[in-house]
């Protein structure tokens, strides 16, 4: 397609359309001769990141898709009648996936763990009931019981006396 192509028989719109294609695929293929250099290097890959790993490779399974499609239509062949439409919807549903991973990625880290404890302490002491009424009221109940005698028992809780039965 590199000749002059007659305008007679196209319309400017379809030649314009033409002409903006050809530029974007020899633009393509500048970039994309770089592109391959660079990812056929395994330590350029291993230096990035796996998000950048996962886009770069689902940019250039798109693109390898894309250039199929484009063929496949010159060729006057339907791409949704071809089996490249299911590979097309796959990458749709990863590029879904991974705009997810990066949106995630940009979300602020999880709250942190740690405790405030002046803030907790505050919080605590404000959200109890005064105990001091409840505090006493056991102290007074374990002092009648237990008393000032050494552990003896007083009050209800005295101690058994053992009864006899058969002597009645």
């Amino acid at each position: 397609m590199e000749g002059k192509v007659s305008t007679s028989m196209l319309p400017e719109k379809m030649m314009a359309g033409v002409t903006k294609t050809l530029s974007n695929i020899k633009e393509l293929e500048s970039h994309f001769d770089e592109f391959m250099s660079l990812m056929s290097d395994p330590n350029v890959v291993a230096q990035l990141s796996p998000l950048d790993r996962a886009q770069s490779l689902l940019s250039l399974s798109k693109l390898t898709s894309t250039l199929l499609s484009v063929r496949l239509r010159c060729s006057g062949v339907y791409p949704d009648h071809h089996p490249v439409k299911g590979e097309i919807d796959r990458l749709g549903r990863y590029q879904e996936k991974l705009e997810r991973s990066v949106e995630q990625s940009k979300a602020p880290l999880r709250p942190s763990t740690m405790l405030n404890q002046r803030a907790a302490t505050r919080f605590i002491e404000h959200s109890l009931p005064d105990l001091t009424p409840a505090k006493e009221f056991l102290e007074k109940a374990a002092r009648e019981l237990i008393g000032e005698s050494n552990g003896a028992v007083k009050g209800p809780l005295g101690p058994v006396q053992s009864v006899d039965i058969d002597k009645n």
